[in-house]
């Protein structure tokens, strides 16, 4: 490839299913700069009237990274990488192809387009046009290094939780806030205070990003570290889109963490964790109000006692 000629990327392409997307796209993230993109299916629910993302349906996961030599042995580490990753179903890799910069561009962004989570939020990229409505709470969120674009179905069920629980003035906490975007809408949605945790760098330069784009960097605070280095501060309202696991072991700590009457969201887990999960909230004083569904993945809604 001479100077003048334009500079070329290598798209890898995986199809795994939908409840592997998200874990497949975390993998390739790592390694491939120019971004990653997934093919989700959807299917339409009938309470929202609206698309949603169908977490049994196959996904196709692409990723990018600059054609040469060594994007070849990148591939190569990525297939054994997915071998050892815990994904439900074993992928099925497509066959790469080279693209130029301005057939990059257009393909990647062929995977995001407008979404809506429940019955006022909207989340889109920067470059896709949308018509407000008067209700609409539009989230402008570009796809990036860290998870979190509103297409993962446990994204989309703490979004819509998030929209029904959150109120003018509340204190909230969005625990592995990836891209930001849960704080975003908790902002938007009007809390007063929203602070923003990830142990991921990458995460945290996405949400700073995402937070200044969207202009609520006055409301959102963003740090880097967990929540036993949160301090002793107290939220009316916690988001926690992690694994099940350390949710189970963080339960004592997101308890104390709530205000009386304070709501946990938390996300990011399957079926499987539920009663573990339940039990563990319920041991540290919170009322598990419900658990919610979208295709294979689970949400659980748990409230302080003391309101």
């Amino acid at each position: 490839m001479t100077a003048n000629s334009p500079k070329q990327w290598l798209e890898i392409a995986v199809e795994v299913a939908g409840i592997d997307a998200e874990v497949a796209a975390d993998v390739l993230r790592q390694a491939c700069p120019g971004g990653v993109a997934m093919e989700l299916g959807h299917r339409l629910d009938s309470v929202l009237d609206a698309y949603v993302v169908d977490g049994d349906a196959p996904a196709l996961v692409k990723a990018y990274l600059p054609a040469s030599e060594e994007a070849l042995r990148v591939r190569r580490s990525l297939q054994l990488a997915l071998k050892a990753a815990p994904l439900q179903q074993a992928p099925r890799w497509r066959r790469s192809r080279r693209l130029k910069e301005e057939s990059w561009r257009d393909s990647w962004k062929k995977g995001f387009g407008v979404q809506r989570a429940g019955r006022s939020l909207i989340v889109k990229p920067s470059w896709v046009r949308y018509e407000v409505r008067d209700a609409d709470v539009v989230i402008e969120i570009d796809p990036g290094m860290a998870f979190g674009t509103g297409q993962h179905a446990t994204t989309a069920m703490c979004l819509r939780a998030i929209e029904e629980r959150v109120r003018s003035a509340m204190r909230v906490l969005d625990l592995g806030s990836g891209s930001g975007i849960l704080s975003i809408a908790a902002a938007k949605l009007g809390a007063r205070r929203v602070l923003a945790l990830d142990i991921d760098p990458q995460a945290v330069k996405a949400t700073r990003e995402n937070v200044a784009a969207n202009g609520v960097e006055g409301l959102v605070e963003v740090r880097e570290g967990t929540l036993e280095g949160a301090g002793d501060h107290r939220f009316d309202v916690i988001a926690a889109n992690i694994s099940g696991l350390t949710q189970e072991r963080l339960a004592p700590l997101l308890a104390a963490s709530l205000t009386p009457a304070g709501t946990l969201i938390a996300s990011g887990f399957l079926e499987d964790a539920v009663g573990g999960l339940t039990k563990a909230f319920e041991r540290t004083g919170l009322r598990v109000e419900e658990t919610r569904e979208d295709g294979v993945w689970r949400a659980i809604i748990a409230v302080k006692h003391g309101g």
